[in-house]
């Protein structure tokens, strides 16, 4: 089974896509992107004939994944597709730090996110069993189509290697998961999942960046390019505790952090995470204007500090979780 990237996070399939198969994920993906399509604006982004479009859109009806509407345009009415909400239900687990612990609340959503049911655990994350056993209950009477975790950690070679958890360290979650409840599951960093969220989709060039500070933990960094995330050759891009920036200061870290992260990337919108730091708004001024003086020649990005972690994380889960199930309905 091999592994390749499609929408910023790694697929499993034990082929690769046909053509047709490819056409119908690029309809797909515009379709995700847009509340709604006509056949000729689908034929104008893919370069597909309507014909091809049509077949396309046919099949996609056929697997019930697609509905359609009509729009008033010029007193004409013109045919239009959207995804269909209820194709299936997403379980989504979002692992989150408070106070140096890690909490775990569930939602059950439909693909354009709509949520059903919210319930957080009673205790903090304290092991697998305990995770497990939280996920099993949540799935049980109403099983979702896909689980999707999001955790302050990376998968690689299928063990969560690197993990703010220790009780999950050097485990093949998604295996555990899957093994334990029936159910596809999907393992997500949490910081690339809230910069994927946070995205603002561009059919021009688009790069966002997104650093996330916890209270208790390191800092982690989410770089999404053209609305695709960015893995690294180790599935290791933006772990930034790795790098050399060092100080005793939390406000000198973020200015090296963001300019460093600016410099490099030049991102049309740069993300900083701070809630959990409680500054001040005197420090966040302090660390935009040293920023501007740093780096007078680029200025043509955004540099927000008011985005909600937590909001971003689950939009970002959910917007992944729906195109791994996507996907797996055209090529698996």
């Amino acid at each position: 089974m091999t592994k390749r990237p499609l929408g910023g996070y790694f697929l499993t399939s034990k082929a690769k896509p046909t053509t047709r198969q490819r056409n119908l994920l690029k309809v797909l993906n515009l379709l995700q992107q847009n509340d709604s399509q006509s056949a000729k604006n689908l034929s104008i982004q893919t370069g597909l004939s309507i014909v091809s479009i049509n077949k396309l859109l046919d099949v996609l009806d056929n697997k019930h994944l697609i509905t359609n509407g009509f729009l008033n345009t010029s007193g004409r009415r013109a045919k239009t597709y959207q995804l269909r909400a209820d194709a299936g239900k997403l379980g989504i687990f979002q692992l989150i730090e408070s106070n140096g612990k890690i909490l775990i609340t569930y939602y059950l959503c439909d693909l354009l996110g709509q949520i059903y049911q919210k319930r957080q655990a009673t205790k903090p994350l304290e092991s697998l069993d305990y995770l497990l056993d939280f996920i099993k209950t949540m799935t049980l009477k109403e099983r979702p189509i896909k689980i999707i975790v999001g955790v302050p950690g990376v998968e690689l070679n299928a063990l969560l290697q690197i993990s703010d958890v220790q009780s999950l360290q050097g485990i093949n979650l998604t295996a555990a998961i899957t093994t334990a409840t029936g159910i596809d599951a999907l393992i997500v960093n949490d910081v690339n999942a809230s910069t994927y969220g946070a995205n603002k989709k561009s059919d021009q060039e688009n790069i966002t960046v997104g650093i996330y500070f916890p209270k208790n933990f390191g800092p982690g960094v989410g770089v999404v390019i053209n609305n695709h995330l960015l893995h690294g050759a180790d599935g290791l891009t933006g772990k930034i505790e790795f790098g050399t920036v060092s100080s005793n200061d939390k406000t000198q870290e973020i200015i090296q952090h963001l300019q460093n992260i600016i410099s490099l990337l030049n991102p049309n919108l740069m993300i900083a995470y701070i809630e959990k730091l409680n500054l001040s708004s005197g420090e966040i001024n302090h660390i935009k204007q040293t920023i501007d003086k740093k780096l007078p020649l680029h200025q043509n990005y955004s540099l927000i500090f008011d985005h909600n972690f937590k909001k971003d994380y689950l939009t970002g889960l959910i917007a992944i979780g729906r195109q791994q199930f996507l996907h797996d309905q055209v090529v698996d």
